[in-house]
């Protein structure tokens, strides 16, 4: 039997109505979980290569490691402009 997860999403108050100890808080917490995703995803790129798997799904995948590579330094950058 499998598990369900509830995904709840958090409605953020928008950047331009934080102070910015707020703001600094919202990038820490969102470079976090990017980084935690990226990494989730570079392993599992990792073992389906191990094992000579490659799909359009993959391909996303590598792209998507680029993006996320590209938001946090955006992240990096906001918080430094702070």
């Amino acid at each position: 039997m499998s598990q369900k997860h509830a995904i709840t999403a958090t409605r953020r108050t928008p950047l331009n109505g934080m102070p910015p100890d707020e703001i600094r808080s919202w990038i820490r917490a969102s470079r976090s979980a990017l980084q935690q995703k990226k990494q989730r995803e570079r392993a599992y790129l990792d073992r389906r290569a191990r094992h000579g798997t490659f799909t359009p799904t993959d391909e996303a995948y590598e792209q998507d490691q680029l993006l996320e590579a590209d938001l946090l330094a955006m992240l990096d950058e906001m918080e430094a402009s702070l």
